[in-house]
């Protein structure tokens, strides 16, 4: 007969986070509230993503619709986690990187740079983007009305 040992290091975690209780209705709504605007983040990540091998597919058509819908869901995630109360530092650094990968990366690959200069101005843009984004998540003032 087989004999199982009790569950060890990171899986005896996760059976008490799965197996503990059974799960009520209104815990799993709360838990939709709370990750609703975050799984829009990880949405514009994920298309993000997706422009960024578009454009080295030489796809640009395809990477700008997916930059568009990127806008989109940037949008959304900000007008959700306010409108559901749900806003967390999680869904902040989230919402900056899925931005930094949609805004920054992908719309300087999206520029087709070529030669030494365009690349410059690519590299020079996106520095410019992830400053941003570090001086708005940082608290910084400064003077940004957009």
């Amino acid at each position: 007969m087989w004999m199982v040992s009790p569950p060890v290091g990171i899986f005896q975690y996760t059976k008490k986070l799965f197996l503990s209780r059974p799960v009520g209705r209104a815990q799993a709504l709360e838990f939709v509230r709370k990750n609703a605007a975050n799984a829009l983040s990880m949405a514009n990540l994920i298309v993000g993503l997706s422009s960024i091998l578009c454009s080295l597919n030489r796809q640009y058509h395809c990477s700008c619709w997916l930059l568009l819908v990127g806008f989109l869901l940037d949008l959304a995630d900000g007008a959700v986690a306010r409108q559901l109360n749900a806003c967390s530092a999680l869904g902040a650094k989230l919402d900056d990187f899925a931005d930094f990968t949609s805004f920054g990366l992908a719309t300087a690959l999206l520029l087709q740079p070529h030669g030494v200069l365009d690349g410059l101005l690519a590299i020079t843009y996106v520095l410019a983007v992830f400053a941003r984004l570090c001086f708005f998540s940082s608290g910084i003032p400064f003077t940004y009305r957009g």
